[in-house]
Protein backbone atom coordinates (compact mmCIF):
# COMPACT_ATOMS: atom_id res chain seq x y z
CA UNK A 1 0.00 0.00 0.00
CA UNK A 2 3.14 2.57 0.56
CA UNK A 3 4.34 1.92 -2.58
CA UNK A 4 1.02 2.53 -4.39
CA UNK A 5 0.39 5.71 -2.16
CA UNK A 6 4.43 6.33 -3.98
CA UNK A 7 2.98 5.81 -7.43
CA UNK A 8 0.10 8.29 -6.84
CA UNK A 9 2.27 11.01 -5.23
CA UNK A 10 4.87 10.90 -7.54
CA UNK A 11 2.57 11.37 -10.44
CA UNK A 12 0.77 14.12 -8.80
CA UNK A 13 2.18 16.62 -11.44
CA UNK A 14 2.32 14.48 -14.66
CA UNK A 15 -0.97 16.19 -15.56
CA UNK A 16 -2.48 12.45 -16.21
CA UNK A 17 -5.60 13.95 -14.54
CA UNK A 18 -5.64 16.13 -17.68
CA UNK A 19 -4.93 13.39 -19.88
CA UNK A 20 -7.65 11.29 -18.78
CA UNK A 21 -9.92 14.59 -19.38
CA UNK A 22 -8.90 15.03 -22.83
CA UNK A 23 -9.53 11.45 -23.57
CA UNK A 24 -13.11 11.77 -22.40
CA UNK A 25 -13.89 15.23 -24.08
CA UNK A 26 -12.22 13.58 -27.30
CA UNK A 27 -14.52 10.60 -27.20
CA UNK A 28 -17.69 12.47 -25.98
CA UNK A 29 -17.07 15.21 -28.68
CA UNK A 30 -16.28 12.33 -31.32
CA UNK A 31 -20.25 10.94 -30.35
CA UNK A 32 -21.86 14.50 -30.09
CA UNK A 33 -20.50 15.08 -33.62
CA UNK A 34 -21.82 11.55 -34.93
CA UNK A 35 -25.13 11.67 -33.77
CA UNK A 36 -26.59 14.32 -35.68
CA UNK A 37 -25.60 12.48 -38.39
CA UNK A 38 -27.86 9.20 -37.83
CA UNK A 39 -31.31 8.58 -39.13
CA UNK A 40 -34.17 7.75 -37.39
CA UNK A 41 -34.12 4.13 -37.68
CA UNK A 42 -30.65 4.41 -36.38
CA UNK A 43 -31.97 6.20 -33.12
CA UNK A 44 -34.90 3.90 -32.73
CA UNK A 45 -31.59 1.43 -32.43
CA UNK A 46 -30.04 4.59 -29.98
CA UNK A 47 -28.70 2.18 -27.04
CA UNK A 48 -26.83 -0.16 -29.47
CA UNK A 49 -26.10 2.64 -31.98
CA UNK A 50 -23.90 4.04 -28.40
CA UNK A 51 -22.34 0.90 -27.50
CA UNK A 52 -21.18 0.08 -31.21
CA UNK A 53 -19.30 3.80 -31.50
CA UNK A 54 -18.16 3.51 -28.30
CA UNK A 55 -16.10 0.14 -29.38
CA UNK A 56 -15.21 2.44 -32.49
CA UNK A 57 -14.27 5.51 -30.42
CA UNK A 58 -12.11 2.68 -27.67
CA UNK A 59 -9.87 1.07 -30.67
CA UNK A 60 -8.81 4.90 -32.09
CA UNK A 61 -8.34 6.63 -28.75
CA UNK A 62 -7.41 4.34 -26.26
CA UNK A 63 -4.41 2.62 -27.35
CA UNK A 64 -2.40 5.85 -27.87
CA UNK A 65 -4.11 7.22 -24.54
CA UNK A 66 -3.32 3.97 -22.46
CA UNK A 67 0.40 4.27 -23.97
CA UNK A 68 0.70 8.28 -22.74
CA UNK A 69 -0.69 7.26 -19.39
CA UNK A 70 1.71 4.64 -19.04
CA UNK A 71 4.68 6.98 -20.63
CA UNK A 72 4.04 9.57 -18.05
CA UNK A 73 3.75 6.68 -15.40
CA UNK A 74 7.22 5.45 -15.88
CA UNK A 75 9.86 8.06 -17.47
CA UNK A 76 10.58 9.15 -14.36
CA UNK A 77 12.37 5.82 -13.58
CA UNK A 78 14.71 6.85 -16.49
CA UNK A 79 15.98 10.26 -15.21
CA UNK A 80 19.06 10.46 -13.07
CA UNK A 81 19.51 6.87 -10.41
CA UNK A 82 15.95 6.92 -9.24
CA UNK A 83 15.80 3.07 -9.99
CA UNK A 84 18.71 2.12 -8.51
CA UNK A 85 17.45 4.18 -5.44
CA UNK A 86 13.96 2.46 -5.55
CA UNK A 87 15.92 -0.70 -5.67
CA UNK A 88 17.65 -0.08 -2.53
CA UNK A 89 14.44 -0.19 -1.00
CA UNK A 90 12.09 -2.96 -3.09
CA UNK A 91 12.14 -5.09 -5.55
CA UNK A 92 11.87 -4.88 -8.67
CA UNK A 93 9.24 -7.32 -9.50
CA UNK A 94 7.42 -5.59 -6.46
CA UNK A 95 7.89 -2.20 -8.00
CA UNK A 96 6.56 -3.39 -11.60
CA UNK A 97 3.36 -4.59 -9.92
CA UNK A 98 3.02 -1.77 -8.17
CA UNK A 99 3.05 0.41 -11.04
CA UNK A 100 0.80 -2.20 -12.90
CA UNK A 101 -2.05 -1.78 -10.09
CA UNK A 102 -1.42 2.08 -10.12
CA UNK A 103 -2.73 1.78 -14.10
CA UNK A 104 -5.49 -0.05 -13.46
CA UNK A 105 -7.00 2.45 -10.73
CA UNK A 106 -6.06 5.06 -13.14
CA UNK A 107 -7.89 3.59 -16.31
CA UNK A 108 -10.88 2.11 -13.64
CA UNK A 109 -11.64 5.13 -12.71
CA UNK A 110 -11.54 7.22 -16.71
CA UNK A 111 -13.39 4.29 -18.16
CA UNK A 112 -16.36 4.48 -14.71
CA UNK A 113 -16.56 8.21 -15.11
CA UNK A 114 -16.79 7.86 -18.77
CA UNK A 115 -19.59 5.23 -19.45
CA UNK A 116 -21.69 7.37 -16.58
CA UNK A 117 -21.03 10.20 -18.99
CA UNK A 118 -22.36 8.30 -22.24
CA UNK A 119 -25.00 6.92 -20.21
CA UNK A 120 -25.97 10.58 -19.17
CA UNK A 121 -25.51 11.57 -22.79
CA UNK A 122 -28.02 8.18 -24.49
CA UNK A 123 -30.67 9.71 -22.32
CA UNK A 124 -30.47 13.52 -22.88
CA UNK A 125 -30.76 11.93 -26.84
CA UNK A 126 -33.79 10.12 -25.47
CA UNK A 127 -32.77 7.37 -27.02
CA UNK A 128 -35.70 4.86 -26.22
CA UNK A 129 -36.11 2.61 -23.38
CA UNK A 130 -34.21 2.75 -19.97
CA UNK A 131 -30.93 3.08 -19.73
CA UNK A 132 -29.09 -0.66 -19.70
CA UNK A 133 -26.52 -0.07 -16.70
CA UNK A 134 -25.84 -3.75 -16.51
CA UNK A 135 -24.82 -3.42 -20.23
CA UNK A 136 -22.77 -0.02 -19.31
CA UNK A 137 -21.17 -2.22 -16.04
CA UNK A 138 -20.22 -5.27 -18.31
CA UNK A 139 -18.82 -2.62 -21.11
CA UNK A 140 -16.69 -1.18 -18.67
CA UNK A 141 -15.35 -4.09 -17.67
CA UNK A 142 -14.65 -5.33 -21.49
CA UNK A 143 -12.93 -1.76 -21.99
CA UNK A 144 -11.16 -2.21 -18.93
CA UNK A 145 -9.65 -5.44 -19.20
CA UNK A 146 -8.77 -4.81 -23.10
CA UNK A 147 -7.10 -1.63 -21.71
CA UNK A 148 -5.17 -3.51 -19.21
CA UNK A 149 -4.06 -5.87 -21.50
CA UNK A 150 -2.75 -3.14 -23.40
CA UNK A 151 -1.24 -1.28 -20.77
CA UNK A 152 0.92 -4.41 -19.76
CA UNK A 153 2.61 -3.93 -23.02
CA UNK A 154 3.12 -0.49 -23.02
CA UNK A 155 4.33 -0.30 -19.17
CA UNK A 156 7.15 -3.20 -20.18
CA UNK A 157 8.24 -1.02 -23.23
CA UNK A 158 8.01 2.24 -21.33
CA UNK A 159 9.98 0.90 -18.53
CA UNK A 160 12.47 -1.00 -20.98
CA UNK A 161 13.45 2.25 -23.02
CA UNK A 162 14.76 5.42 -21.38
CA UNK A 163 13.60 7.07 -24.87
CA UNK A 164 9.54 6.97 -24.86
CA UNK A 165 9.30 7.60 -28.41
CA UNK A 166 9.46 3.47 -28.13
CA UNK A 167 6.63 3.35 -26.44
CA UNK A 168 4.45 5.80 -27.99
CA UNK A 169 5.10 4.79 -31.50
CA UNK A 170 3.74 1.86 -30.43
CA UNK A 171 0.90 3.25 -28.84
CA UNK A 172 0.10 5.34 -31.93
CA UNK A 173 0.32 2.03 -34.47
CA UNK A 174 -1.84 0.33 -31.98
CA UNK A 175 -4.37 2.80 -32.65
CA UNK A 176 -4.22 2.57 -36.14
CA UNK A 177 -4.57 -1.44 -36.33
CA UNK A 178 -7.21 -1.18 -33.46
CA UNK A 179 -9.78 0.87 -35.86
CA UNK A 180 -8.75 -0.99 -38.89
CA UNK A 181 -9.63 -3.96 -37.36
CA UNK A 182 -12.74 -3.83 -37.32
CA UNK A 183 -12.94 -4.37 -40.84
CA UNK A 184 -11.02 -7.69 -40.49
CA UNK A 185 -12.54 -10.98 -39.75
CA UNK A 186 -12.80 -12.39 -36.61
CA UNK A 187 -9.84 -14.69 -36.82
CA UNK A 188 -7.57 -12.51 -38.02
CA UNK A 189 -8.74 -10.03 -35.45
CA UNK A 190 -7.87 -12.60 -32.61
CA UNK A 191 -4.35 -12.04 -33.34
CA UNK A 192 -4.44 -8.54 -32.95
CA UNK A 193 -4.24 -7.24 -29.26
CA UNK A 194 -5.74 -3.72 -30.25
CA UNK A 195 -8.26 -5.59 -32.17
CA UNK A 196 -10.17 -6.63 -28.71
CA UNK A 197 -11.90 -3.55 -28.46
CA UNK A 198 -13.86 -4.44 -31.25
CA UNK A 199 -13.39 -7.98 -31.02
CA UNK A 200 -15.35 -8.11 -27.54
CA UNK A 201 -17.85 -5.08 -28.47
CA UNK A 202 -21.59 -5.71 -27.02
CA UNK A 203 -23.01 -4.16 -30.01
CA UNK A 204 -22.34 -5.41 -33.90
CA UNK A 205 -24.03 -3.69 -36.91
CA UNK A 206 -25.11 -5.25 -40.02
CA UNK A 207 -25.55 -3.40 -42.97
CA UNK A 208 -27.59 -4.42 -46.06
CA UNK A 209 -26.36 -3.44 -49.51
CA UNK A 210 -29.78 -3.82 -50.82
CA UNK A 211 -31.78 -1.71 -49.14
CA UNK A 212 -28.87 -0.12 -47.58
CA UNK A 213 -30.39 -0.36 -44.16
CA UNK A 214 -28.19 -0.63 -40.71
CA UNK A 215 -28.94 -3.34 -38.17
CA UNK A 216 -27.49 -3.55 -34.54
CA UNK A 217 -28.20 -5.83 -32.37
CA UNK A 218 -26.72 -7.24 -29.49
CA UNK A 219 -23.68 -9.87 -29.00
CA UNK A 220 -22.13 -11.48 -25.87
CA UNK A 221 -18.53 -12.19 -26.49
CA UNK A 222 -17.22 -15.56 -27.17
CA UNK A 223 -15.56 -17.20 -24.58
CA UNK A 224 -12.66 -17.84 -26.70
CA UNK A 225 -11.82 -14.29 -26.91
CA UNK A 226 -11.85 -13.93 -23.51
CA UNK A 227 -9.69 -16.58 -23.01
CA UNK A 228 -7.20 -15.08 -25.23
CA UNK A 229 -7.48 -11.47 -23.98
CA UNK A 230 -6.37 -13.07 -20.93
CA UNK A 231 -3.20 -15.05 -23.15
CA UNK A 232 -2.19 -11.88 -24.28
CA UNK A 233 -3.00 -9.94 -21.35
CA UNK A 234 -0.84 -12.43 -19.03
CA UNK A 235 2.10 -12.92 -22.17
CA UNK A 236 2.90 -8.83 -22.05
CA UNK A 237 3.06 -8.93 -18.15
CA UNK A 238 5.15 -11.91 -17.50
CA UNK A 239 7.63 -10.69 -20.74
CA UNK A 240 7.18 -7.26 -19.52
CA UNK A 241 8.15 -7.94 -15.78
CA UNK A 242 10.98 -10.57 -16.75
CA UNK A 243 12.74 -7.58 -18.80
CA UNK A 244 12.35 -5.33 -15.90
CA UNK A 245 13.96 -7.41 -13.30
CA UNK A 246 16.95 -8.23 -15.45
CA UNK A 247 17.74 -5.04 -16.33
CA UNK A 248 20.96 -3.30 -15.10
CA UNK A 249 20.54 0.18 -13.66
Amino acid sequence: MKLLKLEFFKCRRRKIALVCAAVLAAELLWFAIDLPRQDAEDLAQGWMLLFYNLALIDAIFLPISVAVIASRNCELEHKGAALKLLETMVTPGRLYITKLTWGALVLAALLSVRSAAFAAMGAAAHFSGDIPWGKFALFTVISWAVSMMVYALQQGLSLRFANQAVALVCGIFGSFVGVMSMLFPDWLVRCVPWGYYGLLSLARMDWDPDTRFTQFFWRWPEPLDVVLLLLFGALFFIVGRTLFVRKEV
